[in-house]
């Protein structure tokens, strides 16, 4: 019976080291959840800053979900945006090229000036840690739209 129990917490304990399926754990946050709304229903605002050619707008970057062999999708940052055929490309913090289209975008940001805009995922993760993190936060415009 006492090795039935504890091979039976032996199990338990592998199964949840294992990949968890769906999305990684801070992307179930209702908070995040409604970051990522919010962001793709802004998106209109990114292309458009994009295309422009005002010259207080750079670094643009997107939050693109990615398939993940650990959770079964993932997020992933991408910068130097180029548009290819009915989608687009961009690259990850390795150098890696990523193609991804328009639905696959959980969040966008871009300079405007010295300061970011977008950024709604960022924003929620700033108010889920209890670090003091001035620097970062002053990355960002108080509002996420110009």
């Amino acid at each position: 019976m006492i090795r039935r129990g504890a091979l039976a917490l032996l199990v338990l304990a592998i199964a949840g080291c294992s990949p968890t399926p769906g999305s990684p754990a801070l992307y179930k946050d209702r908070g995040m959840q409604n970051a990522v709304s919010e962001a793709r229903q802004t998106l209109p605002v990114f292309f458009q800053a994009w295309q422009s050619d005002n010259e207080t707008y750079s670094d643009f970057r997107v939050t693109v979900i990615m398939p993940s062999s650990a959770y079964g999708r993932d997020y992933e940052e991408l910068s130097n945006i180029r548009q290819e055929f009915a989608g687009f490309i961009g690259e990850t913090t390795g150098g890696a090229e990523v193609p991804f289209l328009t639905a696959d975008i959980a969040d966008w940001r871009f300079k405007d000036g010295e300061r970011y805009r977008g950024g709604y995922t960022r924003r929620v993760m700033f108010d889920m840690t209890d670090a003091e993190i001035p620097n970062l936060r002053d990355q960002y415009h108080e509002a996420p739209l110009p």
